[in-house]
């Protein structure tokens, strides 16, 4: 797959996903739900600068500074810290809006990280090593938005497991 047609997508995939979280950031009433929406949002108009930078610089250089591409997002451990108390302080109307919104972003979530592997099998030197880094940074905005999902659905599963055990022992 030829190097400017790879980021190109990319760049269709992310301005999407971002477009969908500037939404949410709008519609969500919620404080803690805006915070959330907002820094997915502009970790993904992180990723869309530096597929733009890197388009200029494969037209121009040829090569692609990759610790350009950065991801401040937090880490499992730390949505963990943060999460408790979720469903108590959110009105289940609004509740509701966010469990479409996060179904939604799942969705496309899980689109882009499956773009992203096939780039990574199409690709190959430093270009294959910038779509690994992808992979990572979007696999984390899955577990992000699966986790957040979880917790707003309230329906045993946290984390990928689940709570509570209804099987006799």
């Amino acid at each position: 797959m030829e190097s400017i047609t790879v980021f190109t997508t990319a760049l269709a995939y992310e301005e999407k996903i971002k477009d969908l979280y500037r939404s949410a950031e709008r519609i969500i009433d919620d404080k803690r739900g805006k915070a959330i929406f907002r820094a997915l949002a502009d970790d993904e108009q992180s990723h869309i600068d530096f597929l733009h930078y890197s388009l200029e610089q494969l037209k121009e250089a040829g090569e692609i500074d990759a610790n350009r591409l950065t991801n401040a997002l937090p880490d499992r451990a730390a949505i963990e810290k943060n999460i408790a108390g979720l469903t108590s302080k959110i009105p289940d109307r609004m509740l509701g809006d966010l469990k479409i919104v996060l179904n939604s972003a799942l969705v496309m979530e899980k689109e882009t990280s499956a773009f992203y592997r096939d780039a990574c099998k199409r690709t190959e030197g430093s270009i294959r090593k910038i779509f690994e880094r992808f992979v990572a940074i979007e696999d984390r905005h899955v577990d992000i938005v699966q986790i957040e999902l979880d917790h707003a659905s309230n329906n045993g599963v946290w984390f990928d497991f689940m709570e509570i055990n209804l099987e006799a022992e």
